[in-house]
């Protein structure tokens, strides 16, 4: 039969969720790499990594993410340039910015953008931890995969 949901054959079978962190800071993406992958309600974290907004660019015309968490001051390409890209590519993937810069127009036009959080640095994981479980619900739900006999 053609057009048949066909449910998994695991049925604890955990979702993943691919999450993109662009941040020139490797110290920044391996602890954020380590917070994805600690957790433990139910989602696996595909992580991947950049280290400039022109590298974070072309991971999302790979394959979009769920979850982008990207840094504003960055060689090469900065995270607002990096961001209008990101949003010009696709405007629904939930994108969080985290930061050390106190610059307020910086934060301005960031949420101007659309970016669902904006997260000074040193950041609080439990508040993190919220806020991608709250980026990960809110966005439309994906369509069942239909899988032909």
């Amino acid at each position: 039969m053609s057009g048949i949901v066909k449910r998994s054959d695991k049925p604890f079978e955990r979702p993943t969720k691919r999450v993109l962190i662009i941040d020139d800071e490797e110290t920044i993406r391996q602890v954020l790499t380590e917070f994805f992958n600690s957790f433990s309600h139910g989602t696996t974290y595909k992580v991947e990594t950049a280290a400039n907004g022109a590298e974070g660019v072309m991971m999302m015309l790979r394959g979009r993410p769920d979850l982008v968490l990207i840094d504003l001051h960055m060689p090469v390409m900065d995270g607002l340039q990096a961001l209008k890209q990101l949003r010009g590519l696709d405007s629904n993937v939930p994108i969080m910015v985290i930061t050390a810069s106190r610059d307020t127009k910086a934060a301005a036009e960031a949420l101007h953008q659309g970016v669902f959080a904006f997260i000074p640095k040193p950041f609080d994981f439990g508040q993190l931890e919220h806020l991608v479980a709250l980026a990960l619900n809110t966005g439309r739900p994906r369509p069942p995969r239909l899988i032909s006999a």
